[in-house]
């Protein structure tokens, strides 16, 4: 069994990102199992001719070496609504295959579409994307995210977002905020109203 995992875009057959995909695989596989050959995904990935028109979700799963990826056609989910969820900390920092600790997070969003997690109340990630606020001027992203996305690594080089440290008390400070991930790229025009974020444990912010 491999411990880690990429979930990759794939628009009309063509691999979205994958410079920043190659480098988070690069460097887990080296803090994790040490000095390694590298896995270069250009020449690993070929995405089947059933799967070259629209957009596609390429998931491969690796370790030292790495196992046979698959594709499936993509269809993202329509969220409006998060629930605050307080955990203790764990760690998330390499995208593991086991996701026990998300899922049982997933599972406490009450009647709202997804979880918003805290860490100390800090404002860390959803279940599956990286966060970004807006303050009516700037977009931001918490400090200390679960997972250092491909997604926000690439905003934040970009300059179009900056890194914050966020308490649940200072979501009263923005607007909106949206997912990002591999799969969700930053559309600022498709959002989550801050006052459609339900508090954690009744407290208010």
């Amino acid at each position: 069994m491999y411990p880690l995992f990429e979930s990759i875009k794939v628009v009309d057959g063509n691999l979205i990102n994958l410079e920043w995909h190659q480098q988070r695989v690069d460097n887990s596989r080296q803090k994790i199992f040490g000095k390694v050959n590298n896995l270069m995904l250009k020449a690993l990935l070929e995405v089947p001719e059933e799967f070259a028109k629209g957009v596609v979700k390429c998931r491969m799963s690796y370790g030292i070496t790495m196992g046979a990826p698959s594709y499936s056609n993509y269809t993202k989910k329509d969220l409006t609504t998060l629930q605050l969820v307080e955990c203790a900390a764990f760690d998330y920092s390499f995208k593991y295959e086991d996701r026990i600790t998300l899922d049982r997070l997933y599972q406490q969003r009450g009647a709202c579409d997804e979880v918003l997690i805290t860490f100390d109340g800090m404002v860390t990630d959803t279940s599956y994307s990286n966060v970004a606020l807006y303050d009516g001027t700037h977009w931001y992203t918490p400090e200390q995210p679960l997972l250092e996305g491909t997604q926000r690594a690439k905003l934040l080089a970009s300059g179009m977002v900056k890194k914050m440290r966020i308490h649940m008390t200072d979501l009263a400070n923005f607007e909106k905020l949206v997912l990002i991930n591999a799969l969700l790229e930053f559309q600022p025009q498709e959002y989550i109203r801050i006052t459609d974020i339900k508090p954690w444990d009744n407290l208010g912010y």
